[in-house]
This record gives structure tokens, C-alpha cells and sequence, in this order.
């Protein structure tokens, strides 16, 4: 009887668990941000890259962060893209009073949509206007620093390992991508959200979250470079179509797996009483 009632509760957790996992409004949360990221993309690409551009210590690692993000952005025909931004970004010298006024006004915008989205799928009160500027400028500054710093001190572990003919084989690089990606999962997760989670909620949701992430991205660079109905149809501009595809499916991503992060967070709070 007793392990009748065990089984029962633990169905009905793992119900609720995934009825949660999967409510309807994470969707449409995921489409607000990729409407968002539309108009936001190249002011946020420009505040990242001038951040990274003034440490001077990473300049000998910045076209391989920069093809790292475009990658990420868009995983077929990146270089494509990569020169239509870049294009926007070289006319950023020019920008003016009000160009700069629309960097700020696109920026704000876009991390008032996601704050009010975190803090309602934790159920937590939103940010006061100073609070919320300074969590997303820390943001803002952290992730550069983070992705500078780990290509610059993995380019000197790699010399290191290219001496001895035993650890030469060892390629950092290769794995680097990857546990970046997570690191930028994980460092979202961990501090978006106006209360407390725990690391290792945040550490579990995120590292399952950038694995289901890059996973995605294999499946989809394998879909567009084998279905070639939408280049036949739409030409040039199916680039542009799945690159707007893609900001979708990983915002859907992101936003389920923060969904996943409240849940473990909470399931770990209640352990604690």
C-alpha cells in the first residue's frame, strides 16, 4: 500500500513536472524575444564588440570570439551574415546623436521584454529601473570578458600542450564552443532572474539546456543543407528565413530550459524547509 502511494506521488510529480515544462506561454515568450532580438541584434552586437574591442588583451583573439557568435547566430551561411552585420557595424562611427539614442532606446527595450519574461516564469516581482540596469550591464560586460578570457588563456594551454608530442593531440578548441555556450547558459540562468537560484539548478538546467541547444543546431545546419525546397523558392532570401527560424528555436530553447531552472529551484527549496 505504502509503495502504491509512492508510485502515485511520484506520477503525479513528474505529471506536473512536465505540464509545466511544456504550458503554452513559454511559445509565445519565445516568439516576443526572437520579435525583439530582430530589432535589438545589432545594437547589442555593437555594445558586445566595442566591450570586447577596449581590452586590448584580447585583440589577438577576437576574429575567433567574433566567428564564434556568428556561428552561433546563424549556423548555415554565417559568413554571409557575418558580412551583412559587419556592414551594419562599419556605419556605427556615423551613427550620431540619435543613432545613438536608438542603440540605447533598441537595448533597454530589449532587456525590459526579457526581464519581464524571466521574472514571470519564476514567478518573482520585477526589477526596480537602477536594479535592472546594473544586473544587465554586468551582463552586458561579464559575457565579453568571459569569452575573451577563455579563448586567450585556452590559445596558451593549447602552446603548452603542442610542445610535448603525447598531449599535442589534445585540440581545445574543439570542446571550447560547447562549454562557452554552456557557460553563457549558466550565467543567464543564474543571475537573470530577481531571486535567489541555486547553483546547481542553474548548473543542471543550463548544461542539459546548451546540450539541447547544440544539438539543435547539428540537426538544423543537417536540415538546410539537405532540404533545398526553401533556397529553390525563395532564393537568396532563405538565408534570411532561417536565420529568423533559428533566433526562435533558440529562444525556445533558452526559455524552456529556464522553465526547467525554476523547477528544479523550487523543488530544491522545498527540500530545504
Amino acid at each position: 500500500m505504502q509503495s502504491k502511494k509512492l508510485l502515485r506521488n511520484y506520477y503525479l510529480f513528474i505529471r506536473d513536472f512536465f505540464t509545466d515544462l511544456f504550458e503554452d506561454k513559454l511559445g509565445h515568450y519565445a516568439s516576443s524575444l526572437s520579435w525583439s532580438t530582430l530589432f535589438s541584434i545589432i545594437p547589442l552586437l555593437v555594445i558586445v564588440l566595442f566591450i570586447f574591442t577596449s581590452m586590448p588583451i584580447f585583440d589577438s583573439v577576437y576574429l575567433k570570439v567574433e566567428k564564434l557568435i556568428f556561428s552561433n547566430l546563424i549556423p548555415t551561411d554565417s559568413e554571409l551574415v557575418m558580412s551583412y552585420i559587419n556592414g551594419f557595424m562599419a556605419s556605427t562611427d556615423k551613427l550620431g546623436y540619435l543613432g545613438v539614442v536608438y542603440v540605447v532606446f533598441a537595448v533597454f527595450m530589449f532587456f525590459k521584454n526579457y526581464d519581464y519574461i524571466v521574472n514571470d516564469i519564476f514567478n518573482a516581482p520585477s526589477r526596480s529601473f537602477w536594479k535592472a540596469v546594473k544586473i544587465y550591464i554586468f551582463l552586458l560586460f561579464i559575457i565579453p570578458a568571459m569569452l575573451g578570457g577563455s579563448f586567450y588563456l585556452s590559445s596558451l594551454v593549447q602552446i603548452y600542450l603542442d610542445k610535448n608530442s603525447i598531449t599535442s593531440v589534445i585540440h581545445i578548441y574543439s570542446i571550447l564552443p560547447y562549454f562557452l555556450v554552456w557557460m553563457m547558459f549558466y550565467i543567464s540562468y543564474q543571475f537573470s532572474a530577481n531571486l535567489h537560484i541555486t547553483p546547481s539548478a542553474a548548473l543542471i538546467s543550463s548544461f542539459i539546456s546548451s546540450l539541447v541547444w547544440y544539438l539543435s543546431k547539428i540537426a538544423f545546419v543537417f536540415y538546410v543543407v539537405h532540404n533545398k525546397t526553401y533556397e529553390s523558392i525563395y532564393g537568396s532570401v532563405s538565408t534570411i528565413l532561417f536565420f529568423f527560424l533559428w533566433i526562435y528555436i533558440s529562444w525556445a530553447i533558452f526559455i524552456h530550459g529556464l522553465k526547467f531552472c525554476d523547477l528544479l529551484n523550487r523543488d530544491e527549496e522545498i527540500e530545504h524547509i
